[in-house]
């Protein structure tokens, strides 16, 4: 894995997420509510290594995923110290290595495609923002159930970057909402969402906990090994629609997209003003402030 994306982790500590058993359940939550929970690559890891941990578990059936605090997550952490791949842009005035980022996305892309092939059902939970990055994450659950306080969408498509999954926005709402949301970059609401299939259902967010509770417990009713024969089945339709060759071309049109004058200029802006003047700047300009 490229140096940013690789982590070191004790057995034991985790400093990003939180997990905890409860019977058939792993409980996993993004824990950087300072930070918005947004993606970084400690917490990738520590992910992995929790993800891992229950797959292992003959006694888990369903992971829940989710996040602490009122935002769900705003997308790959776009800070130098926690950028995702190795090149961080503002440090190369001229564009980064087109073949090296080319290497670090399609890495980043088979992090994604390994939790797409995860044996056992994740279901999501959504309150709030879930943006751009966070859009991966949510793409490879099995079933996500949002609070009324949930946002989707990809501020990042005006200048940042393609995510190479596309968020599976083509296969899950179709051709022409995913490009009016990847053309415009505006958000949907959890209702929204809902109506176009981008999630399973969405509640109050004060019923949120006690909905997906329901719904876990439902689901791990099943013998686990159905469940994974299941999983498997379903998604295999996706992967014989071609999902990986698609998302192999968008990882290539991403590196592509880094080289574009936009996107050089809004990290040459980083560097000359900082990150903070760089978003205003991006605010004015495209109305949005999103990370990727």
């Amino acid at each position: 894995m490229t140096q940013h994306m690789t982590q070191h982790i004790t057995k034991g500590e985790k400093q990003t997420i939180l997990t905890e058993i409860d019977d058939k359940l792993f409980h996993i939550t993004l824990n950087r509510p300072d930070k918005l929970n947004a993606l970084s690559p400690l917490l990738l890891a520590e992910l992995k290594e929790a993800l891992n941990e229950a797959a292992a578990n003959a006694d888990i059936a369903v992971v829940v995923l989710k996040s602490a605090g009122p935002v769900f997550s705003p997308g790959y952490d776009i800070s130098e110290e926690n950028w995702i791949i190795s090149q961080f842009p503002a440090d190369y005035p001229e564009g980064v290595n087109l073949h090296q980022d080319r290497l670090d996305i399609h890495e980043l892309l088979d992090y994604w495609l390994e939790l797409w092939k995860y044996p056992k059902p994740i279901v999501a939970r959504v309150q709030g923002p879930c943006l751009s990055g966070a859009g991966e994450l949510i793409a490879m659950s099995d079933i996500v159930i949002a609070g009324k306080s949930a946002r989707f969408g990809h501020p990042a498509a005006r200048d940042l970057g393609i995510p190479p999954t596309v968020f599976l926005w083509p296969l899950l709402i179709g051709m022409r909402k995913t490009k009016e949301l990847l053309y415009t970059a505006k958000l949907i609401d959890a209702d929204e969402a809902v109506a176009l299939g981008l999630v399973n259902e969405t509640v109050a967010d004060e019923a949120l906990d006690d909905r997906v509770m329901e719904v876990a417990r439902d689901i791990a009713l099943s013998p686990v090994d159905h469940l994974t024969l299941l999983k498997e089945s379903t998604n295999c339709w996706y992967e014989n629609m071609g999902f990986e060759t698609s998302a192999r071309r968008a990882a290539d049109l991403d590196a592509v997209f880094h080289q574009s004058p936009t996107f050089k200029e809004f990290f040459n802006t980083v560097k000359e003003k900082g990150m903070k003047v760089a978003l205003e700047i991006r605010q004015k300009r495209f109305g949005t402030s999103g990370k990727k």
